[in-house]
């Protein structure tokens, strides 16, 4: 692709006429990549500044740089074509989207963000769409499924330019519409800022990221960030339950669609509670239906309730999808039942911050009451290393108060000493409870 093509009417800085002619044969932000004829994106990030690879990348045969100002004095204009951005970032996802072909033109897109609640509706959305014969894509913390294959994800919103690329796959596979996780990074560092959004969907508002984001008011608003990325006829459906609802879509100009438990443009109220799961009456638009989902938790028959609004909204009608949902699609590890355990019920949850801590435990309570249930609840758990520490001791005090059996544990110390991160959990149980915990190692 020309040059001319990729930068024409992006906020670029001046580029002679006569390099616009030069031919761009791949985008890439990882130096490792480069090929002869590379445009190479150059710029600060969070653990490392891509300006440092600048000589590397044009060594390597990169024929222009995309960075800042900074960024402009470490390119040798004898060797490449350096172009100059106020937002370096916010370019690079638009030049990708160009050099893919625009495939978000071509697809229905759909972004869910909040703190909880993400990834069980986008598979939920994926699995009805698909079975009600439209090709849908999905990207998410567990998976990416680009219509030829499903891999396992790396990180919950790929970056920008291997985002657009995994579009085009898409679309190229026949897909007619798409559904990804967009997380506050991603939302931060602008990864999904040169797309344009049919829907969005908000879940949950918790405490997550506190490592990254300054304050509460800087998470917020990065998430906030994906209702501003929606079209003039694009679609907001959010969580009317959550108190930071009303302000996540301030000065959103899309239709709003307020899903509630109580009283919203979408509602659910739960018939049953089993160890096994939910059985759901969904009212809204398309009238009313009940529903089974084998996922125990009031939290979950709101992810349902609004993966039906989706649905409804990409044109899906209720036949469709009550088939759909008589085998739904569940994500690994999100209240997982862990099968051949006899008397003993076993589930997985993904349950990392303290809010969905506290609703797991609460729900689990809570269904082994109403479905008879005896016994003693015990939690396995620990917290991240190099994460937010100042979860730890909440997430053990919330287990002190709703487990009757605790166990902490290791969960991926990255670079930390697991004991320190498995005293600091143990440090926020009540000591009054503190005989029944476990402490593994």
């Amino acid at each position: 692709m020309e040059l001319r093509s990729l930068i024409e009417t992006l906020d670029i800085g001046p580029v002679p006429e006569r390099a616009l002619g030069v031919r761009i044969s791949d985008l890439t932000d990882d130096s490792r990549t480069v090929l002869p004829g590379s445009l190479f994106v150059a710029r600060s990030g969070v653990r490392d500044d891509g300006r440092k690879y600048i000589e590397q990348a044009v060594r390597d045969g990169a024929v222009a740089v995309l960075t800042d100002e900074e960024g402009a004095k470490l390119v040798d204009e004898k060797h490449a074509l350096v172009l100059i951005a106020s937002d370096v970032a916010l370019a690079a996802a638009q030049m990708a989207e160009r050099f893919n072909g625009n495939p978000t033109e071509k697809l229905k897109l759909v972004g869910v963000t909040g703190t909880n609640g993400k990834t069980t509706v986008v598979h939920l959305v994926h699995g009805i769409m698909n079975a009600a014969g439209v090709r849908t894509g999905m990207i998410g913390t567990v998976e990416i499924d680009d219509g030829r294959e499903i891999a396992q994800a790396e990180m919950t919103t790929p970056p920008a330019i291997e985002l657009s690329r995994t579009f085009a796959n898409m679309v190229d596979a026949g897909c007619k519409a798409a559904v990804m996780e967009a997380s506050s990074h991603a939302l931060d560092q602008r990864r999904v800022a040169g797309l344009a959004f049919d829907i969005g969907v908000f879940t949950t508002l918790g405490t997550d990221h506190m490592d990254y984001h300054a304050d509460r008011d800087a998470y917020l608003k990065a998430k906030q960030r994906l209702f501003g990325l929606l079209k003039e006829d694009g679609v907001a459906i959010v969580n009317a339950d959550d108190p930071a609802c009303e302000e996540m879509i301030t000065g959103c100009k899309a239709r709003i669609v307020r899903t509630s438990m109580e009283k919203g443009d979408w509602t659910a109220r739960v018939l049953a509670r089993q160890i096994d799961g939910v059985r759901v009456r969904i009212e809204g638009p398309l009238g009313a239906i009940e529903v089974s989902l084998p996922l125990m938790g009031d939290h979950n028959a709101m992810n349902l309730l609004q993966a039906v609004a989706v649905a409804h909204e990409l044109g899906v009608d209720s036949e469709s999808i009550v088939a759909a949902l008589a085998h739904p699609e569940l994500p690994r590890g999100r209240l997982q039942r862990v099968p051949g355990t006899g008397d003993v019920s076993v589930f997985v949850d993904f349950a990392h911050t303290p809010d969905a801590l506290e609703r797991t435990l609460h729900e689990m309570r809570r269904s082994m009451q109403e479905s008879g249930h005896r016994g003693n609840l015990w939690i396995v758990f620990g917290c991240g290393g190099n994460k937010d520490k100042t979860k730890r001791p909440v997430m053990g005090k919330i287990a002190g108060e709703l487990a009757d059996r605790i166990v902490i544990t290791s969960d991926n110390p990255r670079t930390e000493a697991p004991e320190a991160i498995v005293r600091e959990v143990f440090e926020g149980v009540e000591p009054a409870r503190r005989t029944d915990v476990a402490q593994i190692p």
